[in-house]
């Protein structure tokens, strides 16, 4: 099956139009059917928890294909630069000096 430009346009303008309701429905939602309580706490930890599912599998890829333990696996950068981040944002309580912490870190180590 091909895809023509303006189907492609369609089905682009069609996904922002549909995320853009879901993002904002909470604004025009009544108040009575609002989350609230444990489900509302829960709720505000999804960006943290989607962005963890994204990075954690990059982060642990060479363990996870390596067959059996290798001391090199603990000099990864990626590995490296994602503990480094996590000390400096817990040392510090600010993303964005753990992120620049652990960028500057794989930079540094580089692939």
């Amino acid at each position: 099956m091909t895809m023509t430009a303006l189907n492609i346009w369609i089905t682009t303008g069609m996904l922002a139009v549909i995320i853009f309701a879901l993002r904002n429905a909470f604004l025009f939602v009544p108040a009575s059917l609002r989350p609230r309580g444990l489900l509302e706490r829960a709720l505000r930890y999804a960006p943290l928890a989607a962005l963890t599912a994204l990075v954690a599998p990059e982060v642990f890829k060479p363990w996870l294909a390596a067959s059996a333990f290798s001391p090199a696996l603990l000099v990864d950068p990626r590995l490296l630069s994602a503990i480094v981040l996590l000390v400096v944002v817990r040392l510090t309580g600010n993303a964005l000096y753990g992120l620049l912490a652990g960028s500057a870190v794989f930079l540094l180590l580089g692939r």
